[in-house]
Formats: C-alpha cells, sequence, structure tokens
C-alpha cells in the first residue's frame, strides 16, 4: 500500500490494544511514526518508533506532539468491564472529555496536519438491536454507556462545530464495536469481554464462570481490522462518521464456546444471570463501511486463538497505565 510511506504521523496510545496494531501496519508502511502514551513500555523499542510518554488530557501537550505531523490518528483511550462503568463513571467521563478536547483541538489548530481520524465507539448510540449512523441523535446513550458514551459523543460533536464555524473537515470518524486482540487488558478486576475470557479459560480446570445469560448479542471485530479500517479511513479521507464492525451479532454463549474451543480445554460453563452484561444487543449496520470499499479479514476462531496465545505467554506483562488506580478502587469495593 505504502500511502504513508516517509510521512510523519503520530499515534495516540500507539502502546494499546490497537495503536499497537496500528503502529505495526505503519511502520510496514513506511511511515515515519511517534507514539504518545503513559504506558510504562512497550514491545517493540526497535522498530525506530518514536515512543513519548505524556499524558494527552494536557492540551499544550498535543499541541507539542502534533507538531510537524502530516497525519494523527487519535486512538488512545480507556476501557472498563460492566462494573467500572457502573462504580467509575466519573473516571470514564472527566478522561474522554479531557483526552478528546485537548487532541482535537491541537488537530484543528495544527497547520501540519493533512489528516486525522477521531476513535469514537458505538457506546454513544442509545439502546437499539442495530446501530445506525444516521440515527445518533434519535436517541440518547444507553444507561449501560451514559457516561462514556456522552463523552465520545462529544468529541463527534466538536469536529461538526469546528467544521460548521470554518467550513473546513479533515477529521475522519470511527465508530467501533467491542474490540479484542492482544495487549488488551486481562485484569480480571477490570477487563471486558474477550479479554477476561481468555484469562478465566487459560486458568480454568473444570469450569468456567460467565456474567449474564449467555444470550446478549454482540459485533465483535479484531484490533487488527480497525487499525486497518482507520487507516482506510484516511487515506480515503472520509469526512463522515462509519461504524466498524463485521455487522453481525453473537451470542456471549458463542463467544464463550468459541475460546474454549481454542484453548483445546474440555470446561463447563457456568452462567450467573445475576452480574451486569450491558446490553441485550450492540450489532452496527456496516452499510457506509461496504460502501467505502472495506472488509474486515479476521474471523472469530482466528483472532480468538490468537489472543489466547498472545496471553499464554504475555501474562506478566504489566507496563499499562491504570487509569481506575485498580488496586485503590479494589481496596475500596473489599472494605
Amino acid at each position: 500500500m505504502e500511502y504513508f510511506k516517509e510521512k510523519n504521523v503520530l499515534v495516540t496510545g500507539g502502546t494499546g490494544l490497537v495503536g499497537r496494531e496500528l503502529v505495526e501496519l505503519l511502520v510496514k508502511d513506511g511511515a515515519k511514526v511517534t507514539s504518545i502514551s503513559l504506558d510504562e513500555n512497550n514491545f517493540e523499542p526497535d522498530w525506530g518508533v518514536n515512543y513519548i510518554k505524556g499524558d494527552i488530557r494536557d492540551f499544550q501537550t498535543c499541541v507539542d506532539a502534533v507538531k510537524g505531523q502530516q497525519y494523527v490518528f487519535h486512538i488512545a483511550g480507556i476501557k472498563g468491564s460492566p462494573v467500572l462503568v457502573k462504580e467509575l463513571p466519573y473516571v470514564f467521563f472527566t478522561n474522554f472529555i479531557q483526552m478528546n478536547t485537548s487532541m482535537i483541538a491541537a488537530m484543528n489548530a495544527s497547520e501540519d496536519m493533512e489528516w486525522g481520524l477521531y476513535t469514537s465507539t458505538v457506546g454513544t448510540y442509545g439502546p437499539a438491536d442495530v446501530f445506525y449512523e444516521d440515527k445518533l441523535w434519535d436517541q440518547m446513550p444507553s444507561r449501560n454507556d451514559w457516561f462514556a458514551g456522552w463523552s465520545k459523543r462529544m468529541g463527534e460533536v466538536m469536529i461538526d462545530a469546528y467544521q460548521q464555524q470554518t467550513g473546513k473537515r479533515n477529521i475522519s470518524i470511527i465508530k467501533p464495536v467491542n474490540i479484542y486482540g492482544k495487549f488488551d487488558n486481562f485484569d480480571l478486576r477490570t477487563s471486558t469481554l474477550i479479554p477476561s475470557l481468555v484469562r478465566k479459560i487459560s486458568e480454568a480446570t473444570d469450569t468456567v464462570d460467565v456474567w449474564g445469560t449467555g444470550l446478549s448479542k454482540r459485533d465483535i471485530i479484531h484490533a487488527r481490522d480497525v487499525a486497518r479500517a482507520a487507516m482506510h479511513m484516511v487515506e480515503h479521507k472520509v469526512d463522515y462518521s462509519v461504524n466498524i464492525g463485521k455487522g453481525e451479532g453473537i451470542t456471549i454463549r458463542e463467544v464463550v464456546e468459541t475460546a474454549i474451543k481454542v484453548s483445546g480445554k474440555s470446561l463447563d460453563i457456568v452462567l450467573d444471570s445475576t452480574k451486569p452484561t450491558g446490553d441485550d444487543a450492540r450489532v452496527a449496520n456496516i452499510d457506509k463501511l461496504n460502501g467505502t470499499g472495506f472488509v474486515p479479514t479476521v474471523s472469530l476462531e482466528d483472532g480468538i486463538r490468537e489472543t489466547y496465545e498472545w496471553y499464554q505467554q504475555n501474562k506478566d506483562y504489566n507496563g499499562r497505565y491504570d487509569a481506575f488506580h485498580t488496586n485503590d478502587y479494589t481496596n475500596k469495593i473489599e472494605e
């Protein structure tokens, strides 16, 4: 492809779930990559990537990072389990508002940036069996995503406001569904669906406990496909929001069964319907995605197998920045 060859490219959150995959793809494309995050370390220090440890909640940090960059991928974010979404809404809201406002403002102010990308989420939508981009404002965000959803939605509003005021729009918006893959957060106190299942199954001998009835449906996409989609949107200068997903729902029970299959273990599934699992269905309409010519390539089984095998080899990785201050939070819950 080599669209980004010899181009200066900034990736926020370049050591995380999607950002790490994106950095690898950009390096292969010949880009001059800078990554900024708060993580303590990374896995490929010899790539020639410029790794910066910086807090993009600070506007001046964002301005300094964006300077001289021709393309900016704002990928950084925080993920959390349904319990954390419920118990720590202020953490989600303030972190997202601060980092997105600062980075989008810096992108808009840049004289060097040719095109950028903002990573939103399907969590901005109201409750629905299928999410359509054009129906974003028909409802408020689901109560299960209320604070994180509003903060992410405000990033989209900020981009629209700048366009309305200036007539300029050079930022693509992607809205991924449930993302999984290598470099995810596998801490059972804070992790989301697939990383928590991968760890539980890795440690299980007879049974695996699963929250909910197992009947809730999710549209699930691998982080590498999200990274590919991000590059695709920027290369083609797509100036409208696009859902990033497979466009099909798979039950949580089916996800669990697939994860057990790739592990090679024989485990019984124990469902706990008293625990929260979020909305009953979260599936993206992908007509607009299809219209851009992008097609996801990683199958669920292959993606979970890769994730499971990666976790087996990297169980001790603990360099990720903890936005939740997990130990303090856990101690509070146990008191």
